[in-house]
């Protein structure tokens, strides 16, 4: 009977060997034979970043628009105007300054907010803006407080010539007044103070004339 030929292991075409044998150099080889080394490590990357490409460095400039609106933001509109503009600028890290940016837009929104509501103010009491009103009614208050001053030190002279001035400032107050409502109420205080240096006043006459000037004259009122 012949003897079959033995099998040896071919080299190169990667078969392992009989266990117990050790491989040949280029053959694999079974888990826990003797020569068998551990498998390869993998071959790091070249960059840490995909597609060999380094990673973008961060900015390093502030934004100048997020600067200039931070000191303009007291500018009604234009201050909310450059605080939008920041904020685009600094938007995705693309320069420095987005807190700035966004510290200028709140500071403009209540800038503007408030210049918007003492518009709306002013447009609806557009008589505090006449000469009439702002002329007559800064004559009352400080020839007012004069009057006072002089009637604590008992100078019925100087109190005098207190009720002369301010009566000639309410006549070219009146003169000067561009509305007739607010030119009315001026020539009827003039006319009070007029009584009162005459020895005629009506206390309550007078009272009501300087109610419906300052109802005109102040803005909220």
């Amino acid at each position: 009977m012949s003897t079959p030929p033995s099998q040896e292991p071919n080299p190169f075409d990667g078969t392992p060997g009989p266990p117990g044998q050790a491989p040949l150099a280029g053959q694999l080889g079974y888990p826990g034979q003797p020569g068998v080394g551990p498998a390869p490590e993998p071959v790091p990357a070249a960059y840490g970043y995909g597609y060999g490409y380094p990673p973008p460095s961060p900015p390093t400039s502030t934004s100048s628009v997020a600067v200039v609106a931070i000191c303009l933001f007291w500018v009604p509109l234009v201050g909310l105007v450059l605080s939008i503009i920041g904020m685009v600028k600094t938007a995705k890290g693309k320069a420095r300054g987005r807190g700035v940016a966004i510290t200028a837009l709140v500071l403009s929104i209540i800038v503007t907010a408030i210049a918007v509501l003492v518009g709306v103010a002013i447009g609806s009491k557009t008589s505090a803006l006449d000469p009439g009103c702002t002329h007559g009614k800064r004559a009352v208050l400080e020839q007012g407080k004069q009057m006072e001053a002089d009637e604590k030190k008992g100078d019925a002279a100087a109190v005098r010539a207190d009720f002369q001035s301010v009566i000639d400032q309410l006549a070219a107050a009146a003169s000067e007044s561009k509305r007739d409502d607010v030119r009315a109420a001026v020539q009827a205080v003039h006319d009070d103070y007029a009584g009162a240096l005459a020895g005629t006043m009506d206390s309550s006459k007078l009272e009501a004339d300087l109610a419906q000037m300052d109802h005109l004259c102040t803005i909220g009122k």
